[in-house]
Parts: C-alpha cells; sequence; structure tokens
C-alpha cells in the first residue's frame, strides 16, 4: 500500500506521470498501474487525464495528499525514533515562520532553544502563512509561527504575543506597496481596505518584506506593516488600531513534542 501512496504522491507533485515515473525511478506504465489500484482501491477518480501524460488532481486528490503526507511524514518520524533507539544522537527538527516573526522575533529565542536541544538541528523556512498552513498539515514542517488569522481542520492554534500594525511611507503617495496574496498582512492590508473603503489607484506586490522596506526608506510609497519593523522613515498608527495576534501552529494529529512545548514557552515569555 505505501508504494502506492508514493507513486500517487509523485504524480500529485509533478501532475505528470513521465515526471511522476522518473522522480520514482520506475516506468510510466508502473505509474499508471499504481494509479490505477489505488483508484480501485479507494472507489474513487483521483487525477483526470490531460493530455497523454498530464494528470490534474480531483478533490479526492486533494484530500488523500494531505493524508498521504501526513502518514509518510509519521513513518519518517517513526523511522527516526528508531534510529534513535540505536544510538542515533542528531534529529532534524523544521520550523515554519512567517517573515516578520522570522526575521524579528525567532532570531531573539533560536539560540535558547538550540541550547536546550543540542542535539537538534534546526531548519528555519521563510515562508507566508498560507505556505506554512499547508507544511503544517502536511507535517514537512513540525510546528509554524504565523501572522495570519485562517484556520485548518488538522491544525492548532495558540497565540504567544501580539503586534500592532502601522500606515508607513510617505502619506501623500497614491502607490501602496503590498505583499502577496496568502501572507499574514496582506490579508489584514485587504480588510483595512474595506474598513476604510480604499481602493488603491496605483500598487506594487512584492513576497518580500525586506524588498518594501527598501522603497520606504527611498522615499517610495506607502504600506500597511507591523511596528516590529519600523526603520528611518514616516509612519503612523491608523484612525481605528490594528493589534493582531501572532500563533504558534501545530499538526494534532501529531503528539506534542518537547520542542514545540519550549518554543511557546520561550516566546510568551519574551514577548508577552
Amino acid at each position: 500500500m505505501f508504494h502506492l501512496l508514493q507513486t500517487f504522491m509523485a504524480v500529485y507533485e509533478e501532475q505528470n506521470f513521465t515526471h511522476a515515473a522518473q522522480k520514482r525511478f520506475i516506468s510510466q506504465p508502473t505509474v499508471s498501474l499504481h494509479i490505477q489500484k489505488l483508484e480501485e482501491l479507494t472507489n474513487t477518480t483521483l487525477f483526470l487525464r490531460n493530455g497523454r501524460n498530464k494528470a490534474v488532481p480531483t478533490e479526492s486528490a486533494d484530500l488523500l495528499y494531505v493524508r498521504a503526507k501526513q502518514m509518510d511524514s509519521l513513518w519518517e518520524a517513526s523511522l527516526n525514533d528508531l534510529e534513535q533507539l540505536r544510538g542515533k544522537t542528531r534529529t532534524t527538527y523544521t520550523i515554519g515562520a512567517s517573515q516578520t516573526i522570522g526575521v524579528y522575533m525567532l532570531p531573539q529565542v533560536l539560540p535558547q532553544l538550540h541550547a536546550q536541544f543540542p542535539n537538534y538541528d534546526f531548519i528555519v523556512n521563510i515562508a507566508n502563512s498560507t505556505a506554512i498552513f499547508h507544511n503544517v498539515e502536511t507535517h514537512d514542517y513540525q510546528v509554524g509561527l504565523v501572522e495570519s488569522p485562517i484556520i485548518a481542520p488538522t491544525v492548532t492554534r495558540e497565540v504567544f504575543a501580539y503586534d500592532s500594525l502601522v500606515l508607513a511611507g510617505d502619506m501623500k503617495s497614491e502607490l501602496w506597496l503590498l505583499r502577496e496574496t496568502g501572507s499574514g498582512i496582506r490579508a489584514y492590508t485587504d480588510q483595512f481596505f474595506q474598513q476604510e473603503n480604499i481602493i488603491p489607484q496605483q500598487k506594487i506586490e512584492i513576497a518580500s518584506n525586506e524588498a518594501i522596506l527598501q522603497l520606504l526608506e527611498q522615499g517610495t510609497g506607502k504600506t500597511l506593516l507591523s511596528d516590529l519593523s519600523i526603520r528611518d522613515f514616516p509612519y503612523e498608527t491608523p484612525s481605528t488600531p490594528i493589534t493582531r495576534p501572532l500563533y504558534q501552529i501545530s499538526n494534532h494529529a501529531f503528539p506534542t513534542d518537547d520542542v514545540q512545548i519550549k518554543l511557546l514557552n520561550l516566546l510568551q515569555q519574551t514577548f508577552r
């Protein structure tokens, strides 16, 4: 069964039978056979064939992919635990953090976290909140730190701090500097536009806080951003103050681990 799911995940990620076969180091007919068997077992259609090799995931495939990724992660965790029993001393642990948290908050607690878990090799991935939620759902990230109010059925959220949003830059400018859709700050910016009845006449969308800050320092445009990232440029508090919670998230299908507990405690102690 597990080899069928591995093939399914490869097809889902590549959306192409030929590329999935190359990724799995098996023949394309074998990939087709694995998908056919899995569709028979699940009594559902997983992919719509679009052209000879193109595979378009169905809603059933979307659901199965999340579950398959969770099982794959649990299997990897089990192998890691067995390695620990045989004397392995290093553990890889992945943390996903949205940009404001990853740049301005996480570095203040990482040294203490590393000191507490010296046998862990931590990987920190900076991404937007939507991507972090997805990777926590599939357990590619053991824990996530996000600014977005979105929720997911398998994800547990816990507030560790709050920040405030400010209007920054040239207030007379018609140009709005916006983060990409899916980021936490973009969700609050869209909400702010609705509340203030603002329709941006000019805008630039940039998937980087640092690039936006550089433009503000040059006197270009304006934006809504966290007060944690204020630099040497003008800013003001919105007429209706905006305070947002910051969350630590994890997948409740997996047991809460010691790193999650310690990281949450460190963040709460440092920033509340």
